[in-house]
């Protein structure tokens, strides 16, 4: 239970949300077109080739990165395409900044289990959004999907708690048309005896692969569908990628400290296969700890949500910077602990705080363009992620709940 914002907090709540989504909205229509829409441009580009019953898994304009996304993504942005880029990119950052606003609110009501003053839910909204905005600003620049994919996954959590299974499968399922990377949570609702919405999320799947066909028709849809998973293993999974400075995917961070093509001094020499063997290791033993049910009488599926999410950014074998907006949830239960405990639990404050500065302080906004290719060749961000993990894992197999610290 939560208790009722007074009226005139809520609107001054709602005036700094208008505020803030105002000035955002006018830097991110100033700054988009002299950026050329960076991946909103994909989208963009997808949407108008959907309309016009082209093949969307084509690369007409080798500048344009590939889309990756499945045909019912295309069909759901398709009417982007019957106005301008400009009008249309201001829409979707629109889209994309409420979906993480709801994402927020939908997050802290499947975390906070008892009232919380208006003082520690301002803490449980600022301290996240602060903390992860580096991920946010580099969703809403870049014109990214990701906060769309937080909220559908987030969404279909809170449905899942409140037994609504079909729409719960129907909002989980979606997210994995648009990345398959929330697929993390099928396998997690299985060994949790929830296979109805597992079932269900595959029959949404299936509907979902025909929905486009009422525009391009049987046929092209059938096409789309057979390029689509090819096309993605083409584009997303070459060595390049694996070792882009850029990318921070678990398997990355290993192969950059081990693998024997590694632009770096790596500490061992060992082939890409052992070393991706390696990093498929280490995240089975990171999966398998969150499958792991405990013996103590508090429920935990908060933190096992919050690792879940983080498995997503650090499974995704290209996963930028954008990907890592899925943080908020691992930060919003963290600090929904340490309130609990009366801030007493120093360990998890003090390793949040670091797991902050390591992912955050070496942007190019702090150190500048050379600096952050730097540091992001360290793998600063999967270190950061690894320590929220670490917290959480803690947390989760501590003999002691938070009641002891009080």
């Amino acid at each position: 239970m939560i208790k009722k914002i007074a009226p005139r907090r809520r609107i001054v709540i709602f005036s700094i949300l208008a505020i803030l989504f105002i000035s955002l909205f006018f830097r991110y229509a100033a700054r988009a077109p002299k950026r050329h829409y960076c991946d909103f441009r994909v989208y963009y580009a997808t949407a108008q080739r959907f309309a016009a019953k082209d093949d969307i898994y084509s690369r007409p304009l080798e500048s344009i990165t590939p889309f990756k996304y499945s045909p019912m993504f295309a069909f759901l942005v398709a009417p982007l395409a019957s106005v301008s880029q400009k009008n249309a990119s201001l829409i979707f950052f629109s889209v994309s900044f409420f979906a993480l606003v709801i994402a927020f609110v939908l997050s802290k009501r499947l975390i906070v289990r008892e009232p919380v003053t208006f003082a520690q839910r301002l803490l449980l909204y600022g301290i996240p959004a602060v903390f992860t905005s580096r991920f946010i600003f580099a969703v809403l620049d870049s014109g990214q999907v990701t906060n769309i994919i937080f909220l559908l996954v987030v969404l279909g959590l809170y449905l899942l708690e409140k037994k609504k299974e079909i729409f719960s499968a129907a909002s989980i399922g979606l997210s994995l048309m648009f990345k398959y990377t929330s697929g993390v949570f099928l396998p997690y609702f299985i060994i949790r005896k929830r296979i109805k919405v597992v079932l269900l999320a595959m029959l949404c799947i299936a509907l979902y692969c025909i929905i486009p066909a009422l525009h391009v028709g049987v046929n092209q849809e059938a096409t789309y569908l057979k390029k689509w998973l090819p096309f993605i293993s083409e584009t997303s999974l070459d060595k390049g990628s694996w070792y882009d400075p850029k990318n921070q995917a678990l398997y990355s961070f290993v192969l950059r400290i081990i693998g024997e093509d590694s632009p770096f001094r790596p500490i061992a020499v060992l082939t890409f296969g052992q070393g991706l063997a390696i990093a498929l290791l280490w995240g089975a033993v990171l999966y398998l700890s969150i499958l792991i049910k405990t013996k103590r009488q508090q429920d935990t599926s908060s933190i096992d949500y919050a690792l879940l999410f983080l498995c997503m950014a650090l499974f995704n074998p290209n996963a930028w910077l954008a990907n890592f907006v899925v943080f908020v949830f691992a930060y919003m239960v963290i600090v929904y602990h340490i309130i609990r405990t009366r801030y007493k639990d120093k360990c998890s404050l003090v390793l949040m705080v670091l797991s902050f500065i390591i992912s955050s302080w070496f942007s190019e906004s702090m150190v500048g363009d050379n600096l952050q290719k730097f540091f992001e060749s360290l793998s600063t961000v999967t270190i950061g992620a690894l320590l929220l993990v670490f917290i959480l894992l803690r947390l989760k197999f501590s003999p002691k709940p938070a009641s002891h610290y009080l």
